[in-house]
């Protein structure tokens, strides 16, 4: 329970911090298009900054060592579990009025992408940074690597419906994975106490990294109508399975093992963190470049991102009260 406050008041600063983006947009002061270079910023400097500092200053014993590999077995069983769930989910779907049938399968690729990958790193990552401690973000940093791992696969092949397109060298690239691996290395050789100073230049660089987020989904926010948006009917099949569903299974797996003195409740919340964030924000991208449905990518991301605001903070007050 002693984490529910910080956890609401948190959530609510987030949502605080999209009001510029949003603003700036409506008053035409930038553009939409303009979102992209801040976009660039956090994917390649804000966010691997983030993780190279929380990493490089986490204490690598016995139980982180097995935090990290269980987090990573756990986000990969969990996650290939829920894929498979997900076509059942919409497996029903039907074709619109002159709907082909690969514009189909892309449409119902695309909302189980939705489904399926949460934005557990540009929101889950600060969410847990300000809320728990460092074996918590340590945790879901790994989650966080997997889920980047399975966006550049499953993400892929569920947003082009084609196994060609699936990159595997983008797994390896990933800045993410890259800035965790330099970061246990540093850990390792003991750079933090040669050099201090990078600990610092890091920390400038992570610091981007919450306001930068929240004014790009700002932004995006800016060209969108609400009155079309809370029209969209599918919207609501995605943030049920996606806000409700999947982080109450994928937490409630994790606190029978809590139970059952498998896991610590570092674990627990990690899961949490990593389940019960929205629509990674990579789905109207890879909808855009694999000419999926945009306008359902769009308004899936943009719509569990305004509804996790009330569903993040209900569920920890479930979680804390089951405790």
């Amino acid at each position: 329970m002693d984490a529910f406050i910080p956890m609401l008041k948190n959530t609510l600063l987030f949502v605080a911090l999209a009001i510029p983006g949003y603003l700036l947009v409506k008053i035409k002061l930038l553009k939409q298009q303009d979102s992209a270079v801040l976009s660039n910023l956090l994917t390649y400097i804000g966010l691997p900054f983030m993780i190279f500092s929380g990493t490089i200053g986490v204490s690598f014993n016995a139980d982180t060592l097995t935090n990290i590999w269980i987090s990573a077995v756990f986000a990969i069983v969990v996650t290939v579990a829920f894929f498979f769930l997900t076509n059942l989910f919409y497996c029903k779907i039907k074709a619109k009025d002159g709907e082909d049938s690969l514009s189909l399968e892309k449409r119902k690729g695309m909302l189980r992408f939705c489904t399926l990958l949460s934005n557990n790193g540009f929101l889950g990552l600060p969410l847990a940074a300000a809320v728990f401690d460092n074996n918590t973000f340590t945790c879901v940093v790994i989650f966080n690597i997997v889920t980047n791992m399975f966006i550049y696969t499953l993400g892929v092949y569920l947003a082009s419906c084609d196994r060609k397109t699936v990159s595997f060298k983008k797994i390896i690239y990933n800045p993410v994975l890259i800035a965790f691996v330099l970061g246990v290395v540093c850990n390792l050789l003991g750079v933090k106490k040669i050099v201090p100073e990078i600990v610092s230049f890091s920390d400038h660089f992570k610091n981007l990294v919450t306001p930068l987020a929240m004014l790009v989904l700002g932004m995006k926010m800016g060209n969108i109508k609400f009155s079309v948006l809370f029209k969209y009917a599918q919207l609501y099949i995605v943030s049920i399975y996606k806000l409700i569903v999947m982080p109450v299974v994928a937490t409630a797996v994790a606190f029978c093992f809590y139970r059952l003195g498998y896991v610590g409740f570092d674990i627990v919340n990690a899961v949490f963190i990593a389940f019960a964030m929205p629509t990674a924000g990579l789905a109207p991208v890879f909808a855009d470049k694999f000419k999926s449905d945009i306008d359902c990518a769009t308004i899936c991301t943009l719509g569990t991102t305004i509804f996790s605001i009330i569903t993040i903070p209900m569920l920890y007050l479930l979680l804390c009260s089951i405790i």
